[in-house]
């Protein structure tokens, strides 16, 4: 790679963070600076070329079906309300436990991460309602940021997820393998989110229970008399609302059935081989159209589907057009001459394989500054996938390391996106608060990823067993 070359790679750079810090798209951000860099190296008419035809090489791929069919499977079960059933249910079985109303809204962000498949898009839309329901059981706004950031991020592993689908496509790997491979890895990161949650809660009311304990003390040393019993400060778990005192959600079983049925149509013929991942997608997507019609009165059925096709349209074109933005910011990399450089020099450099890994995965933490999940897969994932396949890394293990670490820097400091999105949604819980909410969650992140470091079969086990195609 040339010093020219160098030096309009780190011009094009420049551009693309100056254009993110102007607001603008992050996929027209990719696509300008991409053509402006080719313009630098070619000229204008090898610009015009590749604004014409690099878009269309890079959306007209057969297996790409699988996002808009995905997308639409998710809308048409959030509008016949089968989301909200998973969410009640989970309000209900989980109310009686320490941080319960944090714990179901950690379930509902999950469920409508995996529908809409941004994490940033979660937490736009699921930051106001998780906030009030969690301080209304009597928990501060700090466990809500957490909660609501956090919870974002589990839709990238949890089937379907667009993300992985957008990293098979652009590494080559199987994507139906890659959607079960999601499975082991996704319910991993919910069990120790709960457990967070719960240690979490349990650590404010010890901390509550001895503040009271020194009020009702002081008093006493003073001579007086003790604080009233009637007060609020006195009360063990003051501040908290009891399960008994939360209203209960009213449960649609009928419709949590339904969800199910759409998971084993769609992730389910993955699994027993009955059907690729394109074909399944197209059997959850018309399961969940007719799901709706079936949840929906005759008089709303047009209303229903109009707003669904809709907002899947635009989930769809903002999707692809991240896609066509990377796409040729990916070609502009790749004339450049840095993508080889850059794996060149990575596998020349003969460190321990374990280390590059390691220090593959540390370089996707500041992209979490500018770019949301899918971005940074775009962009990422067709860098680092052969220089962490050429230490023979197996390539599923590899993607949803990969996937999984993308999603975490989303939430880690000082500028994880998520914290930003909240913060403008609820602008009373402050930045400051809302890190401090985030942190146990990054260390529950960390610890799940150095479990599959270690344990390779959470990720793969599901994929071996299954005949996916």
């Amino acid at each position: 790679m040339s010093a020219a070359s160098l030096f309009i790679v780190i011009a094009v750079l420049v551009l693309f963070l100056g254009l993110l810090a102007i607001r603008f798209h992050v996929g027209l951000s990719l696509m300008v600076a991409g053509l402006v860099g080719v313009v630098l190296m070619r000229g204008t008419d090898a610009a015009v070329s590749t604004a014409a035809n690099q878009p269309f090489s890079t959306s007209a791929d057969y297996s790409l079906t699988i996002i808009p069919l995905f997308i639409l499977m998710g809308v048409f079960a959030v509008h016949a309300r089968l989301a909200q059933a998973g969410f009640d249910l989970a309000s209900r079985v989980l109310r009686r436990f320490p941080g319960g109303a944090a714990l179901a809204s950690l379930s509902g962000s999950g469920l409508f991460a995996a529908v809409t498949g941004s994490s940033v898009a979660t937490v736009a839309t699921m930051a106001r309602v998780s906030t009030d329901a969690i301080v209304k059981a009597g928990h501060g706004i700090r466990l809500a940021a957490g909660v609501v950031c956090a919870g974002g991020t589990l839709g990238v592993l949890i089937p379907p997820s667009i993300v992985l689908v957008l990293y098979g496509v652009v590494t080559g790997e199987s994507i139906g393998e890659l959607l079960l491979a999601g499975i082991g890895p996704g319910l991993l990161t919910i069990l120790l989110y709960g457990i967070t949650i719960v240690l979490m809660v349990l650590a404010a009311r010890r901390k509550r229970a001895r503040a009271n304990a020194s009020m009702e003390r002081e008093p006493a040393m003073a001579g007086g008399a003790s604080a009233p019993s009637g007060t609020e400060s006195d009360r063990p778990g003051a501040g908290e609302t009891s399960g008994e005192d939360v209203p209960k959600p009213k449960l649609d079983l009928f419709g949590f059935g339904l969800l199910v049925i759409i998971f084993a149509v769609s992730i389910g013929t993955i699994y027993l081989g009955l059907a690729t991942a394109t074909e399944a997608a197209s059997f959850g997507a018309v399961s969940a159209f007719i799901i709706l019609l079936i949840r929906t009165r005759p008089p709303s059925w047009m209303r229903a589907i109009k707003d669904s096709v809709s907002e899947a349209v635009g989930l769809t074109a903002m999707t692809f057009l991240l896609m066509a933005g990377a796409g040729v910011f990916t070609y502009f990399l790749a004339l450049s001459g840095a993508s080889t450089a850059v794996v060149d020099a990575v596998l020349a450099a003969d460190l321990e394989p374990y280390v590059v890994l390691v220090l593959c995965l540390l370089l996707l933490l500041p992209l979490g500054m500018f770019l949301d999940g899918i971005s940074m897969i775009l962009v990422a994932a067709p860098l680092l996938h052969p220089i962490l396949s050429g230490y023979g890394f197996e390539g599923l293990w590899l993607g949803v390391l990969i996937v999984k670490v993308a999603e975490m820097a989303l939430i880690t400091p000082p500028v994880g996106m998520n914290a930003f999105v909240y913060s403008g949604a609820v602008p009373e819980a402050g930045l400051g608060r809302i890190f401090r909410g985030i942190v146990p969650f990054i260390i529950a992140d960390l610890v799940v990823v150095a479990i599959l470091i270690l344990v390779p079969d959470i990720v793969t086990f599901i994929p071996e067993l299954s005949s996916a195609k």
